[in-house]
């Protein structure tokens, strides 16, 4: 196995290749620690001898001090509600501080954390007690935000997207590398265990080559309760934006990350909400396999209908769950009646965790339904794992369970902070290249012709 692309060197090892003629396909599960562990020993006897922002000098391990990252929060949103516990879960993390415009935010986060509450993101970047900053702003906000975190010397995790424009991943990238520390793209599916593992036997050529890769989601993004700003194409708002980040790091960690060009299409299909609510998008590989992207979000079809009723979240879903929520969407009289709902449902709001969380007992998570072909076979998830399906039939491959995408996120983050290596997946240049597909959604919808991308970057 080749320990220089991204996802074998994140969470799940394929630990054994399978001849063909095997009719049992056997994976082996690794902890993410110990596959990162692996990955980090043999680039410290391998490669790199230059520190991140490349002056020449040996690798070396943080010794003699406090070996759990610090977090510092920026922006306690209604995300926040899940990232939080899902941060605190983590038994080498510690969650030390937070930045929000709302004082009743800053007043509950120091109440429940006992850390450091401040109103403005760069104030927080200059405390002692944060070692990395995840931010949560809103999407326009993100390079502002990761950029002020590097330039004080943290770590950045960036939920998706990472920017809105290539010239701002530029900067932030820049940022960093001048600075020493790691941008990380984060809040990716391409975490999920499920999503790892089918990478993995992609790669690992089992089933012959790759030939295409299908995801579709159908889901209600256009009608839960949104703020001005998640339906300003401007702000980085609507679901290309939003949500379309999901989908092309699907298919690019398992595809390979090179993506030759896009044809794409979105629509706007309804006046009260004038942003992109859908998209179907064609993207040609490198290597010569191809991928479909389909999202809609106007709560019509469920997809979860062909996920085993299993949502993204890993939860059951309930029956009438996208009328449930057309017709609270029906029940707002103004937008600044919905704005204010959207407000309560954030952390410290009255509705604070009304809708969104975990599940108590979660199986895999489904962003939608992703369908891989390759020469010998096809490739699905399952709630326990993966099915696979070839010339012997299906058969089920189990894939452990775990607490989100954001665990394998964190441990690869950690074990880089730690041993002070750069990220071995889902850097700066990463969150770029999937950045530039979802910019080439929009741009091939606009030209009606296929547009060419010149920022990839293999998995």
């Amino acid at each position: 196995m080749h320990v220089g692309s991204s996802i074998e060197e994140a969470v799940w090892v394929v630990v054994s290749s399978i001849p063909n003629d095997v009719p049992e396909i056997t994976a082996r599960f690794l902890s993410s620690r110990e596959a990162l562990a692996r990955v980090g020993a043999a680039k410290a006897t391998s490669s790199s001898s230059t520190t991140l922002s490349g002056i020449p000098r040996a690798w070396a391990p943080r010794q003699g001090m406090n070996m759990t990252i610090r977090f510092g929060i920026a922006g306690l949103g209604a995300v926040s509600n899940d990232v939080l516990p899902e941060l605190m879960a983590h038994p080498e993390v510690a969650i030390t501080a937070a930045a929000d415009l709302r004082p009743e935010a800053r007043e509950k986060f120091a109440r429940e954390f006992g850390g450091e509450a401040y109103a403005d993101v760069e104030a927080m970047c200059k405390s002692p007690k944060v070692d990395a900053v995840y931010v949560l702003t809103p999407n326009h906000l993100h390079a502002q935000h990761a950029t002020i975190a590097a330039e004080h010397g943290k770590d950045v995790v960036v939920t998706k997207p990472i920017a809105l424009t290539l010239e701002d991943c530029d900067a932030m990238i820049e940022a960093a590398q001048r600075n020493g520390v790691r941008l990380m793209a984060g809040t990716t599916p391409a975490f999920t265990p499920a999503i790892m593992q089918m990478a993995e036997l992609v790669r690992g050529g089992t089933l012959g080559r790759l030939l295409m890769i299908n995801t579709w989601w159908w889901n209600d993004w256009l009608y839960l309760p949104r703020m001005p700003e998640e339906l300003d194409a401007a702000k980085g708002g609507g679901v290309v934006f939003r949500q379309g980040p999901h989908q092309v790091d699907i298919v690019r960690a398992i595809g390979g990350g090179m993506v030759r060009c896009v044809r794409a299409t979105t629509s706007k299909a309804d006046p009260a909400r004038p942003v992109e609510g859908s998209y179907a998008a064609f993207l040609d590989f490198e290597g010569g396999a191809a991928a479909t992207l389909a999202f809609n979000g106007y709560a019509h079809f469920d997809s979860t209908e062909l996920t085993f009723g299993v949502d993204a979240r890993g939860a059951p879903r309930e029956t009438g769950h996208h009328v449930r929520t057309r017709t609270r969407f029906k029940s707002f009289d103004s937008p600044e009646e919905e704005a204010s709902y959207k407000d309560s449902v954030r952390y410290a709001g009255t509705r604070q965790g009304a809708w969104g969380g975990r599940p108590p007992q979660k199986r895999h998570e489904f962003y939608g339904l992703t369908l891989v072909s390759c020469e010998q076979g096809d490739i699905r998830q399952s709630p326990d794992g993966l099915l696979l399906y070839d010339g012997e039939g299906r058969r089920e491959i189990p894939v452990p369970v775990r607490g989100s995408e954001r665990d394998a996120e964190l441990d690869c983050l950690y074990e880089a902070w730690r041993n002070d290596r750069p990220l071995p997946a889902h850097d700066g240049r990463w969150g770029k290249a999937t950045l530039e597909v979802c910019l080439a959604i929009l741009e091939s919808t606009k030209l009606r012709q296929e547009v060419l991308l010149k920022y990839q970057v293999p998995s």
